[in-house]
């Protein structure tokens, strides 16, 4: 449904609630069908043909264009007893053969009988209220923290073949089918709406965060639409595949249906298919119910003080190479405390395991998926910070986290291009240190220069071959005993740090190895700062 739409809806639904008392209902179906609707009038013998094929009294509203939607309330017998009073009143004239009477007055089921199951919407919009006790139970399990909700319903693919059909046999008996009639899935969505807002207290709002999908099926009618597809000319191709050890079909879902509908002619139509609409004996059953609200975010930095931890889970089949995570450690205590199915944590850049990170840590966020909370006060996130760095105080901090907003997390992307990070690495050589190595690198110290580097060898089998131009923005080294230096590095981001340092078999050029005339390799390496601003400011207070 276009957005417009949706919202007049609403806005219609709620007025007539506000107007409208529930006593009033009748009258009002009354008003209706003598001030608004002309169809009856025009065409007396429609009524006999929606009782002669068991149209539920719901649906009768619908084919005959009532948009006044609460009075869809009233039950399908209500309906149809006021139905068959109405047209007895609007055609006194007619002889009681041209009015029908007989036939509708055949259909006015006593208040003890079973009505028979609509054949038009096979019981959908018929017994509507029949799935809300399963709904609000889910609802008042999940607790979602909110004041509206958003519904969207999927009804069985019968009901648009069966719709269809309708208007084929109203056709072929009428002049004229009704162009004004009212949508099965705004009738139905409101049916089980209104109950749900009275009972949970919450209001249906289009816009609403929180969207509820609810789906219901026909297991009677499920293959009613497969006829279509042995008829060339409606394009409907129906098929079977494989995926993920399951047997699914494709091709049928309801805008190919609908698609092919329009293309199919009435009469290849009815010379396949069912017109009018054949009985049906079992009512719809509830299929599903997915609540889902928008991810909402937190940010802060992470410190990671020892070489045991990875950033997130890492894992060689089923072999865990790192206990410990710091996705591992922050995201679980986020996790519940918005009631969140799942998190997905993510980083300015990364760093091995074996590396620390140091000075004001490392930019990240966490995306809450679904959470059921959707807000909590700076006070209650301050403390979660404070519950987070008693976990594994001793490995993983955090500073400065704060709730976000969704543009926010668009400062990390960007400055993958733009951030730059200091390092402090210590470094092996294969001849011992001299004051003439040091001074080589030193002089680079607050001296940019640019290095090429071909992919890593250690990650070729998961990223494309290529070469990169880096830019080092300055070297600075401190000789230590024997072999050993530590070099200060300050540099682009995505600079391979290790790669620069012992030059990958010649793939990195230049390298500090080519720069102090030896072989040499990283023995130990600290993260010492990244250069980007975030959370920002605005966040923080």
């Amino acid at each position: 449904m276009a957005k417009h739409e949706a919202d007049s809806l609403e806005n219609v639904a709620k007025k007539l609630k506000q107007d409208m008392d529930t006593d009033q209902k009748p009258v009002r179906l009354e008003e209706a069908l003598s001030g608004g609707l002309k169809e009856i009038t025009k065409n007396p013998g429609c009524v006999d043909i929606l009782f002669s094929v068991n149209c539920c009294g719901r649906c009768m509203l619908r084919f005959l264009g009532v948009r006044d939607f609460e009075i869809y309330e009233l039950s399908s017998k209500e309906i149809k007893d006021i139905l068959v009073k109405y047209l007895q009143t609007a055609t006194t004239a007619k002889t009681e053969r041209d009015v029908g009477t007989g036939s509708c007055m055949d259909q006015d089921v006593k208040e003890e009988e079973e009505e028979a199951i609509c054949t038009a919407c096979v019981g959908t919009v018929q017994y509507a209220e029949a799935i809300v006790d399963e709904i609000v139970e889910r609802m008042q399990k999940e607790a979602y923290v909110t004041k509206t909700f958003n519904m969207n319903v999927t009804l069985p693919t019968s009901t648009l073949i069966r719709n269809h059909a309708m208007a084929i046999y109203w056709n072929q008996k009428l002049s004229s089918y009704p162009t004004a009639q009212v949508d099965i899935k705004e009738i139905f969505k409101l049916l089980i709406s209104w109950p749900i807002e009275r009972r949970t207290g919450l209001t249906l709002d289009f816009g609403s965060e929180l969207r509820m999908q609810v789906a219901v099926k026909h297991e009677e009618t499920k293959d009613d639409h497969v006829f279509l597809s042995k008829m060339k000319e409606s394009g409907l191709i129906i098929k079977t595949k494989r995926e993920n050890r399951k047997t699914i079909v494709v091709g049928d879902g309801r805008h190919h249906v609908v698609k092919a509908l329009t293309l199919v002619k009435d009469n290849r139509f009815e010379s396949c298919g069912h017109v009018p609409p054949t009985p049906v004996s079992t009512k719809p059953q509830l299929e599903s119910i997915e609540m889902m609200r928008e991810s909402v975010f937190v940010g802060g930095r992470y410190l990671k003080y020892t070489r045991d931890v990875s950033q997130t889970p890492w894992s060689i089949g089923t072999t865990m190479l790192a206990e410990l995570s710091v996705s591992g450690i922050v995201c679980e205590t986020l996790k519940n405390a918005f009631r969140a199915d799942d998190f997905k944590f993510v980083t300015a850049g990364r760093e091995d395991a074996n590396v620390r990170m140091l000075g004001n840590g490392r930019p990240f966020y966490v995306e809450l998926m679904n959470p059921r909370i959707p807000v909590l006060p700076s006070e209650t996130i301050k403390q979660l910070e404070g519950e987070i760095n008693t976990i594994m105080p001793d490995k993983v901090q955090i500073r400065h986290l704060a709730a976000l907003r969704p543009e926010d997390t668009k400062i990390i992307k960007d400055g993958e291009e733009t951030k730059t990070k200091s390092y402090s690495a210590l470094c092996w050589t294969s001849k011992p240190v001299t004051q003439a190595m040091i001074d080589a690198v030193n002089e680079y110290n607050g001296k940019a220069f640019f290095v090429e580097q071909q992919t890593p060898i250690r990650v070729l089998q998961r990223r494309a071959q290529m070469i990169r131009k880096k830019e080092i923005h300055s070297l600075k080294a401190f000789p230590l005993e024997g072999h050993f230096m530590v070099v200060h590095l300050h540099t682009e981001a995505g600079t391979y740090i290790k790669e620069f340092v012992h030059g990958d078999l010649g793939r990195n050029q230049p390298s500090l190895a080519s720069i102090i005339d030896c072989e040499a390799d990283i023995m130990e390496l600290d993260v010492l700062e990244v250069d980007l601003e975030f959370p920002p400011p605005e966040c923080m207070s």
